[in-house]
């Protein structure tokens, strides 16, 4: 099957029919694509390999700065399209503009378009065929269309972007799947002298990160990235991985669900927990945000420092044994910060030991706290660090920290 395939044809044969309702897609392995139309014109497009942390990503690449402190992070499921609502919302609320509303959504179809063309051209796919006889329902998301996109320009745009996919080799690399390095001795001997590069790809090609997240923390194109690492894939030295969604979605803080209607409300003290375990700041997100406190949770240590220099939390909880840089040696870098100086690090760890706590505290940390995570003795140690004094205050904007690399080229 070829990307000129059945989808194509579909989406062509709609032109002039005046068709609202959606396409279904599904792959073997039970993935699904929803393609949206109005009077046969797209409105949105979602679904397939990763919804939720797509999303995620697109926010902030797209809108760096909207203020992510105002978005509550909670499963919701009374919109179907509820990332499409919550651009709506957003924009009714002048927190994005137009122009990122519309790139937003844009950028949504096009990628969920020219997933379907790669699947479509590795696999038989299955479609449905949903019609609406009037507009769509409440509970869809789509209430109100924000743009409505013709179908052939689009498809121009994308038939030019799938057909330098093919050109260049990628018909099979799954943007939305994790490299990890399959034989580091050997990809090592690719980079000697660029020992700085090899280091920065070892934090990244952990299985952790697919190709799309990857590319943006290296401020490249999907592309480039790809192209770049395909010598390695073929020789074995590094494969992909699928890895799972992060299954959240968004809706505004202080809302209900009927109208998402920001609130003003007093300064509630951030706690910032640094952790590559996801399981572990799912947790903590629990256990502080139940307690009226604001929480930021940061997985990768390399970008620990400049957000937390960036936010100025009222606590930390950091983690003893991650990837790159350790516990000890993160603290150590946050006590040299002169306006980071006088905020409480707490560290988690599962080794509990005296010469731990000791090493803790000559790096400038306020306590110690084991694992596993106790809601008991998080809020002890919350209560005992933090004034029970709230201020008002406006929270600042967060940064988005860019990493660049030396590709060798």
């Amino acid at each position: 099957m070829s990307s000129s395939g059945v989808f194509k044809k579909a989406l062509l044969s709609l032109k002039g029919k005046k068709f609202t309702g959606r396409i279904d897609v599904k792959k073997a392995d039970g993935k699904e694509w929803r393609v949206y139309f109005c009077l046969s014109r797209l409105v949105w497009a979602d679904g397939g390999y990763h919804p939720y942390r797509e999303w995620q990503r697109l926010l902030e690449k797209y809108c760096p700065d909207l203020d992510t402190h105002l978005l509550d992070i909670q499963k919701s499921k009374e919109f179907e399209c509820w990332n499409y609502h919550l651009i709506v919302s957003l924009l009714q609320r002048f927190l994005i503009t137009k122009e990122q509303a519309l790139s937003l959504i844009k950028i949504k179809i096009k990628q969920a378009l020219f997933d379907i063309y790669q699947a479509e051209f590795i696999e038989k796919l299955k479609y449905d065929v949903i019609t609406i006889e009037d507009n769509f329902p409440e509970e869809s998301g789509l209430k109100t269309s924000v743009s409505l996109l013709e179908i052939e320009s689009i498809l121009m745009e994308l038939e030019v972007e799938w057909q330098n996919w093919q050109k260049l080799g990628l018909t099979h690399l799954i943007p939305h799947y994790a490299p990890v390095i399959k034989n580091p001795v050997s990809l090592q001997q690719y980079f000697k002298g660029k020992e700085k590069t090899y280091k920065k790809l070892v934090s990244l090609l952990n299985g952790k990160y697919p190709l799309t997240e990857i590319a943006d923390k290296l401020n490249l194109t999907i592309f480039k990235i790809t192209v770049w690492l395909k010598p390695y894939f073929e020789r074995d030295l590094i494969t992909l991985i699928e890895i799972e969604d992060q299954p959240v979605a968004i809706t505004l803080i202080g809302v209900t669900n009927q109208n998402y209607k920001i609130t003003k409300t007093t300064y509630q003290q951030l706690i910032v927990c640094v952790d590559d375990s996801s399981q572990i700041c799912e947790i903590m997100e629990h256990i502080i945000t139940d307690a009226g406190y604001q929480y930021l949770s940061i997985r990768e240590p390399l970008k620990a420092l400049p957000q937390i220099l960036k936010k100025k939390p009222d606590l930390i909880f950091l983690d003893l044994v991650m990837p790159i840089i350790n516990g000890y040696e993160l603290c150590s870098q946050i006590r040299r910060v002169s306006a980071l100086k006088d905020v409480p690090i707490i560290i988690l760890t599962s080794n509990d030991g005296m010469i731990d706590r000791l090493r803790s505290k000559l790096v400038g940390a306020n306590g110690f706290l084991g694992k596993p995570i106790d809601q008991e003795k998080v809020l002890a140690k919350i209560k005992s660090c933090l004034s029970s004094k709230k201020t008002t205050s406006t929270l600042d904007s967060p940064k988005i920290l860019e990493l660049t690399t030396d590709t060798g080229k």
